[in-house]
């Protein structure tokens, strides 16, 4: 009985079940947003219903309409109530557990190569296509290497950097590249894909480990900077104005003409073409106009915006030859 009249159970009842009812309001004030309403609204309504699926799992796959709202409550009381009885009935088993989770944090954070020991090394195999694939013996990226980085630990520990072998010795080889032209510069590698492959959300792509995002280089005060972190979503929160700036933001634009030429060099000497890159259409003059970007003119940007802007980062889809 404890347990029911428990503050905690009651309270996570109700933020619960208040996020579950407010996510189609969330969906619609973003879908009216000036910055997304041109191309958000595509998959507003099924990230809402992707969401709320998930929130009432298993039930959500079998209830919809006005349904999922009845049995709302419930569903999350007894939730809640379990959780609540786990915690109180094993608290030093927690209390172990969860030094024990910090401290397992830290050490793969300081060493995270050691995700990657049980990598087994069959060649990667992609099926499908960019948007409708997946991929077997996909490999996780580097976490970082001399001048480069992942976005986000978090999204590495999650598993959402995998992508094909012969892609990611390309990766390395282009950074490597970039170590001589462009020296100081630290770039940041955004999400790739997910170890088999598939659905991919937010991303429409990603699917056969032959996608890759890179955050678009930064300039703070004219000095190379990298400002990724939880508060602006690991940099994909990041708007830029019709320039490329942002406060005392800017895009380094050489920066990226001269790792998108290349990356466009390391793809060939591992087999790979460059298929489709998306760079907000707006902002492309001011890349082209840089000092290389002669040199990656012929690549095949997109005309027009697609669903996410891509001004914070620039998606490369790539193909085996």
């Amino acid at each position: 009985m404890k347990f029911v009249k428990s503050r905690f159970v009651i309270i996570m009842t109700i933020l619960a079940a208040g996020f579950y009812i407010a996510i189609p309001a969330i969906g619609n004030a973003v879908v009216s947003h000036p910055t997304f309403s041109k191309y958000a609204v595509k998959d507003a309504n099924f990230i809402v219903k992707y969401l709320q699926g998930i929130l009432i799992y298993p039930f959500g796959k079998w209830i919809s309409g006005n349904w999922k709202y009845l049995i709302m409550i419930p569903y999350y009381f007894l939730l809640f109530m379990m959780i609540r009885y786990l915690l109180v009935r094993y608290k030093k088993f927690w209390k172990g557990t969860g030094i024990g989770l910090v401290i397992l944090l830290m050490i793969l954070y300081i060493f995270p190569g050691l995700m990657r020991l049980f990598e087994n090394a069959q060649p990667s195999s992609s099926k499908g296509t960019v948007a409708n694939g997946s991929i077997e013996n996909a490999k996780r990226m580097y976490f970082r290497g001399d001048n480069f980085t992942t976005y986000s630990f978090p999204g590495y520990l999650a598993g959402r950097t995998f992508l094909h072998d012969r892609l990611r010795k390309a990766v390395t080889e282009a950074y490597a590249a970039c170590k001589t032209s462009c020296p100081g510069i630290t770039f940041v590698l955004g999400e790739t894909g997910l170890r088999k492959g598939g659905q991919f959300l937010p991303h429409r792509t990603h699917r056969n480990g032959l996608s890759v995002d890179f955050m678009s280089p930064l300039l703070r005060k004219g000095r190379s900077y990298k400002t990724h972190h939880l508060f602006n979503l690991w940099g994909y929160a990041l708007e830029f104005d019709n320039e490329g700036k942002k406060g005392n933001l800017e895009i380094d634009y050489e920066a990226m003409a001269r790792h998108l030429h290349e990356m466009e060099k390391a793809a060939k000497q591992n087999g790979l073409t460059i298929q489709k890159v998306i760079f907000d259409p707006v902002l492309r003059p001011y890349l082209l106009a840089s000092p290389s970007g002669e040199k990656i003119r012929h690549l095949p940007f997109t005309k027009n915006r697609v669903t996410i802007r891509h001004d914070d980062h620039y998606h490369i889809d790539f193909a085996l030859r």
